[in-house]
């Protein structure tokens, strides 16, 4: 038996039922069915069978997705026309069509961009950076030396030969280090300092390691 309801403080609203009501509420309108009712019910029981799957998919991130999704936004003539920052409904897209998970994308989502609660229309995000959080998720990518060897592959940042130039790589890195908690202020600011030390504008992955190591 269902107990009596007395007094507001009763009553316990899911934090999620407001953005539940606003995305079914667009749909109506935007589809506008003929029965209403018959309508709700195929779109609740979808979304039901939505979060199922996605409860119980993998997050893991592959390194080929992530090579596919440099190429297709590198690509002027791709979804992202080249753009670096791109809307975000279109770089989802994109990300699920190359196989990476939903609840990836969502998560290093949550890394890059700050909370928007009273704006409808999140802000574009960089691609590239998306590419840096998703690099968290891909399985043997466990420090930051895993990081730097998946960044230069050639199929991802690096070049023929597996270089990259300072100013990208340094850049890359800044981005890295808000996802990767090890890192502290100290430490890349000691690593940066031996790559500036460096005769060349490029670097390759024995010479982060030499930087790196000079710098613990």
């Amino acid at each position: 038996m269902e107990e009596p309801m007395y007094c507001a403080e009763q009553i316990n609203i899911p934090e999620n039922l407001g953005e539940i009501l606003k995305a079914y509420s667009k749909e109506v309108i935007r589809q506008q069915p003929e029965n209403i009712y018959e309508f709700s019910a195929r779109y609740f029981a979808q979304l039901d069978q939505r979060e199922d799957e996605m409860q119980g998919e993998s997050v893991a991130v592959t390194q080929d997705s992530l090579i596919g999704l440099i190429a297709e936004c590198s690509d002027k003539g791709g979804a992202t026309r080249g753009a670096e920052d791109v809307e975000l409904g279109r770089i989802s897209e994109v990300c699920v069509r190359l196989g990476i998970p939903p609840s990836a994308v969502e998560h290093a989502l949550s890394v890059l961009l700050p909370p928007t609660p009273d704006s409808d229309t999140p802000p574009p995000v960089s691609w590239k950076r998306l590419v840096v959080a998703l690099c968290a998720q891909v399985e043997g990518i466990e420090d930051v030396k895993g990081f730097v060897r998946l960044l230069l592959d050639p199929q991802m940042f690096g070049d023929d030969t597996g270089s990259i130039s300072k100013g990208d790589f340094i850049q890359l890195f800044n981005w890295w280090s808000s996802v990767d908690t090890n890192i502290t202020a100290e430490s890349k600011a000691a690593l940066f300092a031996a790559l500036a030390a460096l005769p060349s504008d490029r670097l390759t992955y024995a010479d982060f390691l030499d930087a790196y190591r000079e710098g613990q």
